[in-house]
């Protein structure tokens, strides 16, 4: 069982970040596990960006267990020819024939990133840009289309590169095979078997930015802009729309893990890593691992190694499976994303001991 006192420290440790900063407010941290609870920076629902990508897999990897399409199936036979024209494709490709969900799920099917496009090129939805046209709805085929005058970084299955692009395409996957909207079929798939109360898809549904003046959403920050109650994030759609206090993630992972959302064969597919991101970083499929002895200091060697997903916003959902624990962290915005790693280092260290 890990110490008190060493659990004391990093709750305190934590506080002390948040009375710090003037405008940024302290970073949510909910660590659950046997022996080991954590809880800091309070429940509020906050924007958990590319760790939805995870709810996103589990909904594709269903429908492959319901026989509805398969890993291996061409993107050609999932979706009409308006979602794929237009896509760059490398000297010989076709982009409808010769990429499946597998090249999607595992970030190779040689499509560019639209979020972060190669350098020397720019998109309107961008890291970037994004914040110029906070009021700008984006709807997937608006997403698909900034992608037409980048250049593709491969042929399928050769080069892996992180990209936002592919997960639009497999939300509309989801459309096209289920006949309803890809929201729909994530509250009905995850959030309610889940029992994922209190999250929701905010950004996908609205349609006007009077829509979000409301919203119960921890702030965040893209760069120096505020972006929690921008239109603009819908840009996330399929790859990390969601909102969602810590709690309800603890919520799915258990239903993930526990067998109650796919197989445990289908969930070691997933979870398998055949890519490395950079250095301690690991991409399966629609999963991420931590691998914390990668990193710098020598310390961290022989901590667990958790999978689960990872949000540009400095955001962490983790499950570590020897230990039974769940780690969720906010950290609010990514300039923070190597305190969350440091923080997360941390709470390695004292689940290895519980």
């Amino acid at each position: 069982m890990a110490r008190q006192d060493e659990v004391d420290r990093l709750r305190a440790s934590l506080e002390r970040k948040g009375r710090r900063r003037s405008v940024m407010p302290p970073p949510q941290v909910l660590v659950v596990a046997p022996g080991l609870e954590l809880e800091t920076g309070g429940s509020q629902p906050f924007h958990t960006a590319s760790v939805g990508k995870v709810m996103t897999a589990t909904v594709v990897a269903q429908l492959v267990e319901q026989g509805r399409l398969g890993f291996d199936s061409p993107v050609g036979k999932l979706l009409p020819a308006s979602d794929l024209d237009g896509l760059p494709a490398a000297p010989g490709v076709d982009v409808a024939a010769d990429v499946t969900v597998e090249h999607l799920l595992t970030h190779t099917s040689g499509l560019p990133d639209f979020f972060e496009p190669p350098r020397g090129t720019r998109t309107a939805v961008s890291t970037r840009s994004v914040a110029a046209l906070p009021d700008r709805y984006w709807s997937p085929a608006a997403l698909l289309a900034e992608t037409h005058h980048l250049p593709p970084v491969g042929r399928p299955g050769e080069t892996f590169r992180y990209s936002d692009t592919v997960f639009v395409l497999m939300g509309r996957i989801v459309e096209e095979a289920t006949g309803e909207t890809f929201n729909a079929q994530l509250r009905e798939r995850v959030f309610e078997p889940a029992g994922m109360g209190r999250s929701s898809t905010p950004y996908s549904d609205a349609r006007t930015p009077a829509d979000l003046a409301g919203l119960d959403v921890a702030p965040f920050w893209l760069g120096r802009h505020e972006l929690s109650r921008a239109l603009s994030i819908s840009l996330d759609w399929a790859g990390g729309g969601i909102v969602a206090p810590p709690a309800d993630l603890v919520s799915f992972q258990r239903a993930l893990h526990d067998g109650r959302l796919v197989s445990p064969e289908t969930l070691a597919w997933m979870t398998t890593p055949r890519h490395r991101r950079r250095r301690g970083i690991h991409y399966g499929a629609g999963m991420v691992t931590v691998r914390f002895g990668e990193f710098t200091p020598p310390f961290l060697r022989g901590l667990p190694e958790p999978v689960g997903g990872l949000g540009h916003f400095a955001t962490h959902m983790f499950f570590y499976p020897r230990q039974r624990a769940h780690v969720i962290l906010n950290f609010h915005a990514y300039s923070r994303m190597n305190q969350s790693f440091m923080t997360h280092a941390r709470i390695a260290r004292l689940l290895a001991e519980t």
